[in-house]
Formats: C-alpha cells, sequence, structure tokens
C-alpha cells in the first residue's frame, strides 16, 4: 500500500491522453478569445468604439484562457516521456512567452491612464500574443 501511495506517476500516465484531447480541443478556445479580444481592443483604439466593460471582459476571459491551456501544458510536459519533452521544447518557449505577452495586454488594459492608452497597449500586447501562439502549434 505505501508503495501505490509513493509511487503515483501511473496517474499521470493514465490522464495524459485525456489532457492530451483537451489541450487540443481547448487552443480554438484560445485562438478564438485572442481574436476576440484583439477586436476589441483595436476598435476601442482606432476611436470606432469607446471602450467599455467589453474590454475588461475580454481582457480576463483571454488571459484566464491562456492561464488554463499553460497549466494544461504543464501537466502534459511533466507526463510526457524525456524524447517528448525535447521535441516541444520550442513550443513550451513560445508558449510561455505567449502567455506572459496576454499578461502584459491586461495589466496594460487595466492600468494606462488613457482609454487610447489602454486599447493600444492591449491591443500590441494580445497581437503579439497571437502570433506567437501561432507560431508555436504544432500544425
Amino acid at each position: 500500500m505505501e508503495a501505490a501511495i509513493r509511487d503515483n506517476s501511473w496517474m499521470l500516465q493514465n490522464l495524459y491522453p485525456h489532457l492530451l484531447g483537451f489541450h487540443g480541443l481547448f487552443r480554438w478556445i484560445v485562438l478564438a478569445t485572442a481574436v476576440a479580444a484583439i477586436f476589441v481592443t483595436f476598435s476601442g483604439w482606432s476611436g470606432t468604439k469607446p471602450p467599455s466593460t467589453n474590454l475588461r471582459r475580454f481582457s480576463v476571459i483571454f488571459v484566464i484562457a491562456m492561464d488554463i491551456e499553460l497549466l494544461v501544458g504543464l501537466l502534459l510536459y511533466l507526463g510526457a516521456s524525456s524524447s517528448l519533452r525535447s521535441t516541444f521544447a520550442a513550443h513550451s518557449v513560445l508558449m510561455l512567452l505567449a502567455v506572459i505577452c496576454a499578461h502584459v495586454g491586461g495589466a496594460s488594459s487595466r492600468k494606462a491612464r488613457t482609454d487610447v492608452m489602454k486599447c493600444r497597449g492591449a491591443a500590441i500586447a494580445y497581437t503579439i500574443s497571437l502570433l506567437l501562439m501561432l507560431a508555436g502549434i504544432p500544425w
């Protein structure tokens, strides 16, 4: 019984295919929220629509979706074999940078002084984040 408690690596191995499926499906939600957040920030930056609660709402949804995807990706990385880990090293780095950019954009949308600066900073950071995600997805 004690050996089973100490060696729980089998739990992650049994969960690995399910996490991989979730990670693959959830990426589409992350990409959709990224496009929606970019659309809201660019429309606020250009002045066609004043920034409203939509800016805050889409920023939070995008950042939370990125965080969930990062946590699932970390679980997959820890449960993968060493040869698979080395294969996805570039993917891990690019996605971590994308999450950092998303957080920078979220902070910019909350803390900038004017509405245009809120939208501009978030639009730039979210666009960079989306480009990093697209570069890092193994199509």
